[in-house]
């Protein structure tokens, strides 16, 4: 079971890009596998106020292994055009050689417009002349450029909180990244409905390995243990760690990384 970070950055105090950086670089030198930045959601609910990619490009030059995780969020036009985040991600995975993972944060129905737009995002990437007619969306053959480093593309996954979205995940072939926080039976019964998803994909369809992850808060300890057993046990593919903002600040964050990466068990 692979072992991530989660932070969600550009809260309304701004964050530290200096202090993200240093705690970043010790998961990479323990052995942390990705590090997901995500937007702060507004007051509105929405996740289109903060630029996570812009952080993660400062981590690139930083780091040389860590996986980098790119939660999206308002995806759809007018806020988002897929086109705008096949740029902008194609950007990022050449910055990081080819490091890039790609969350999209469920919001409003994810079905129509939503998932049209991610296969958007995987012709964009894969095809040297993208075009696309459809109810939706008319876009004339355009080259659109760059493209990533990894191929055929980074891996796509769909960031949610309900069996609703872990079905729609494994039915539109994406990985599933579960921020719901839920108890283990919760946790159990999406990756139930993740499985009955990816059962129904079209192999087609398929734009990321089979992927489930589940974050959580875990303090160091014989509980954090326990569950992270738990999970392995569920076949849950990725433990992820809310990592910051967190209570006790930078110091209380890396105490929380460290023992994470060493079987969850206090370490000083």
């Amino acid at each position: 079971m692979k072992r991530s970070l989660l932070y969600q950055v550009g809260g309304p105090d701004g964050g530290d890009f200096e202090t993200l950086a240093g705690e970043v670089a010790l998961a990479e030198e323990l052995g942390i596998d990705t590090v997901w930045c995500f937007p702060s959601s507004g007051d509105d609910g929405s996740f289109a106020g903060s630029a996570p990619g812009i952080w993660l490009a400062g981590l690139a030059e930083r780091t040389s292994r860590i996986r980098l995780g790119w939660g999206v969020g308002a995806m759809l036009p007018p806020e988002r055009p897929p086109m705008r985040v096949a740029e902008q991600g194609a950007t990022l995975d050449l910055a990081s050689e080819g490091r890039l993972e790609v969350a999209l944060i469920a919001e409003g129905p994810l079905e129509g417009v939503w998932a049209e737009g991610y296969r958007m995002i995987v012709d964009m990437w894969d095809t040297p002349t993208f075009s696309w007619g459809s109810e939706r969306f008319e876009v004339r053959p355009i080259d659109v450029v760059p493209k990533p480093h990894q191929k055929p593309h980074p891996p796509l996954w769909l960031a949610g909180w309900s069996d609703d979205h872990a079905r729609a995940a494994g039915r539109g072939g994406l990985g599933y990244l579960d921020v719901s926080g839920a108890n283990d039976e919760i946790v159990e019964i999406h990756r139930d409905a993740y499985a009955e998803g990816r059962a129904e994909a079209s192999p087609e369809d398929l734009v990321c390995v089979h992927a489930f992850g589940v974050m959580g808060d875990f303090e160091p300890g014989d509980e954090a243990r326990e569950r992270l057993a738990h999970w392995d046990s569920l076949q849950v593919d990725h433990a992820i760690l809310r990592a910051g903002p967190v209570e006790g600040g930078t110091e209380e964050a890396r105490r929380r990384i460290r023992a994470f990466t060493d079987g969850a068990t206090d370490v000083h």
